[in-house]
């Protein structure tokens, strides 16, 4: 077969020496090097030389992995050096591609200063507070759409935030960081697999949008990662705890904490899944039912449109923006239910589950109305447990995509119509929708899989098959 003969010369080029060690430490270092730039040259670079930068780091991330996974290893003190600095760049500078702290810091002091319900105020209603002024634009009639983890998170930083424009940003980014070290730590743990650690640490999301933007992503994802590694040793309820924790952060987390349920019920007794369920019900999707205003909340947010979501493409097509808007709504819903039932029937059935997990968020993330790069990063730690596969390369490519394109590229009037802005917000939305759906419904499952006789990165799913048995 071709694709089995180009598979083995390029085994043979990453496994020769010196020229495959030369590859790794050029990949390791073009990776380095441009997303360092990016984060500390961002001001006096144009917004078509970021993207470049962009692109630079992804081709060198994607070299670094085939090699670490083909050579079997990657050098781990020089594959640390280069996470840290990137990581140390990532804190030691303000967040340039998201002003979403403002928004985190205004909400904490809605609770903590003018002792008001961030669920159903809106930051525009405090007209003196100066944190107010750098809220986005969008948000200013925008209330609290996060859980109630990190609800309390924003209320505690606060205080120590204060009015500071630095603080804000540092104190977000430092959150975010600590996070992202603990998973690396996890995933280390767990694996003991250089490439795994390039996977997620040097992909240039982490870096350059999760931790500079200080986002919450990474206690989701964090959370995630305890709760699947917990549930592989059949910890039902320190399982449901984790991911009821990555729920009350965010409500996506559910969909991930849904998928693992109907895999539960593939091997857990009837009380485990129960027992898993309830935690997960009570502490993670109940009280956004109980917090006033939140589901009208997330109701008006499921309207809005992101430029490099499937609808705003489809929008093109519409001329009202009402309709759109509950296109929008009422599309995320079913497509991405649907595409979830398909997952539960066709994919739950391994071993372990943490590509059926992903599988869902990835679903979830290309049906939705609002996209942001961001959103992807809860499926990477799990995709980085199994040697790259379709579905690892999808997520991981349309990611740094649209980070490519929602973030930097500039969308003045002369940009509008051009052909960068037709394929960033029109053609890849929908490239990235059909390559998923493509993943997950229509390709076999060996293809989702990678090898099925090939076991997991983590040696803990060993008891996978003794688990399948006795259930």
């Amino acid at each position: 077969m071709p694709g089995s003969d180009e598979r083995e010369r390029w085994a043979a080029r990453a496994r020769a020496e010196p020229w495959g060690r030369v590859l790794v430490y050029v990949a390791l270092t073009t990776a380095t090097v441009s997303i360092s730039t990016l984060l500390l040259a961002v001001k006096s670079i144009t917004p078509p030389q970021r993207a470049g930068l962009v692109a630079v780091a992804l081709g060198a991330w994607v070299l670094l992995v085939a090699l670490g996974w083909t050579r079997g290893t990657l050098p781990l003190k020089p594959l640390l050096a280069a996470i840290g600095i990137t990581l140390l760049f990532a804190v030691a500078t303000p967040s340039n591609q998201s002003t979403d702290v403002n928004s985190y810091a205004m909400y904490g002091r809605i609770l903590t200063v003018h002792h008001q319900n961030p669920f159903a105020s809106y930051p525009m209603h405090f007209e003196g507070d100066p944190m107010r002024r750098r809220v986005g634009p969008i948000w200013q009639r925008t209330p609290d759409i996060y859980g109630l983890s990190f609800t309390v998170v924003m209320a505690a930083l606060a205080p120590v935030i204060g009015e500071s424009g630095f603080l804000v940003h540092f104190t977000y980014q430092l959150v975010a960081l600590c996070a992202a070290g603990a998973m690396l730590w996890l995933l280390w743990r767990r694996t003991r697999k250089p490439a795994v650690l390039a996977f997620v640490g040097l992909h240039p999301l982490l870096a350059v949008s999760v931790v500079n933007g200080g986002h919450p992503d990474a206690l989701v994802a964090l959370g995630v990662l305890v709760g699947l590694m917990l549930a592989i040793e059949r910890r039902p309820v320190l399982a449901g705890v984790a991911f009821a924790f990555a729920a009350s952060v965010n409500f996506t987390a559910l969909v991930a904490a849904a998928v693992l349920c109907v895999w539960a019920l593939r091997r857990w007794s009837r009380p485990e899944v129960a027992k898993f369920a309830a935690i997960v019900g009570g502490l993670g999707a109940l009280p956004y039912l109980l917090l006033s205003g939140w589901l009208q909340n997330a109701h008006e947010h499921s309207g809005l449109v992101s430029r490099q979501s499937i609808w705003n493409a489809i929008g093109n097509f519409i001329g009202s923006a009402d309709l759109l808007r509950t296109l929008a709504s009422n599309g995320t819903t079913i497509v991405a239910g649907a595409l979830l039932v398909v997952i539960a029937i066709r994919h739950t059935s391994r071993g372990t589950p943490e590509l059926a997990i992903a599988a869902g968020l990835a679903s979830f993330l290309v049906a939705s109305s609002w996209v942001m790069p961001w959103y992807a990063f809860t499926a990477l730690p799990l995709l980085a447990l199994r040697r790259p596969n379709l579905l690892s390369w999808t997520v991981a490519l349309y990611s740094s995509l649209v980070l490519l394109g929602e973030q930097y590229p500039s969308l003045s009037a002369s940009a509008i119509g051009s052909v960068g802005h037709m394929l960033l917000q029109n053609v890849l939305p929908i490239v990235a929708f059909v390559c998923c759906v493509s993943v997950v419904v229509f390709r076999p499952r060996e293809v989702l899989a990678g090898d099925l006789t090939e076991a997991p990165v983590d040696a803990t799913v060993t008891v996978a098959p003794t688990l399948a048995a006795s259930a």
